[in-house]
């Protein structure tokens, strides 16, 4: 819906029209209307703000077209599944490197400063229960 149809709306929502009126006449439904208006009240505004997060490298025929070639060959690695995605001219990222060396030991300096320690892994337990590895 239009930015001007929303204003429209609210225009005559605040006149004393009902929203059934406002609906016939904007064109749209009663619950459209509804929701323009609840959003007016929050945000005293009609036009969307700004979106946070991450934004989507791909659109939703792109996932579709994904999702499509992974099902055709259910055995393909993700390395290779990648490859046939740039062949399509998409770009895809890799997956996160490894920590490095240097991160690996910071962190294993870290944990003994601490005093943590590693649990060993329960042999025999079949339900894991951490009871037994104390």
């Amino acid at each position: 819906m239009s930015v001007e149809t929303k204003e429209r709306t609210i225009r005559l929502l605040k006149e004393g029209k009902s929203s059934r009126i406002v609906a016939e006449d904007v064109g749209c439904s009663q619950s459209a209307v509804s929701k323009i208006w609840t959003k007016h009240k929050q945000h005293g505004k009609v036009v969307k703000g700004k979106h946070t997060g991450r934004p989507r490298k791909t659109s939703k025929r792109q996932d579709r077209k994904l999702k499509a070639t992974c099902l055709e060959n259910r055995k393909c690695t993700a390395k290779q599944m990648r490859n046939k995605w740039a062949e399509t001219g998409a770009n895809v990222s890799k997956r996160k490197p490894s920590l490095t060396p240097k991160q690996k030991k910071t962190r294993l300096q870290w944990t003994k400063e601490k005093h943590i320690r590693s649990m060993s892994w329960a042999a025999n337990s079949p339900d894991l229960n951490p009871i037994e590895n104390l």
